[in-house]
């Protein structure tokens, strides 16, 4: 409800609430943040810690799984339409794009954030991301450092370009 407020001044734009990963038809536990959400994460909670120590789950909500693939063809949405794709999943970032392989070639660009250490279990991490999307025709455009840890570590914004 609040994502579809904000996009009442954007025609354009659509809300739709779905779990995104590399597997259709899965059962998954998302796990809600008290930072208004904006953690939260299939994922559980690991070093995200030393960043955000104030961050914690507070409930699970059972979601079902679908593929970004999936998704763009129950929805009529034609990925050679938009030039980028831009993720921040909490460290599923990698599940994203696995469902993905043959809508990629129809992105240009794909800006996702990820870091170097274990946020989450499990997580998506940036030696991962990088040999991922060069094996997928992608390299490097930019990266931003935008949160260090201080055991060592950080999260990055990065835009890789469709070579």
């Amino acid at each position: 409800a609040k994502l579809e407020s904000n996009l009442q001044s954007l025609p354009r734009q659509r809300a739709i609430q779905c779990l995104i990963t590399d597997r259709d038809n899965e059962q998954h536990l998302l796990h809600v943040s008290n930072n208004d959400g904006l953690s939260s994460s299939i994922l559980e909670l690991k070093d995200h810690k030393d960043i955000w120590p104030e961050v914690a789950y507070t409930r699970t909500i059972p979601v079902t799984s679908t593929t970004l693939t999936s998704l763009f063809a129950s929805q009529g949405i034609a990925a050679d339409r938009y030039q980028a794709l831009v993720m921040d999943t909490q460290g599923s970032e990698l599940l994203v794009l696995r469902g993905s392989v043959p809508l990629l070639g129809g992105f240009r660009f794909i800006k996702t954030e990820v870091p170097d250490f274990e946020a989450y279990a499990n997580c998506c991490l940036l030696a991962d991301m990088e040999a991922f999307m060069s094996e997928h025709g992608y390299s490097e455009l930019s990266r931003r450092k935008f949160a260090q840890r201080p055991q060592g570590g950080a999260y990055y914004d990065v835009v890789y370009r469709a070579r």
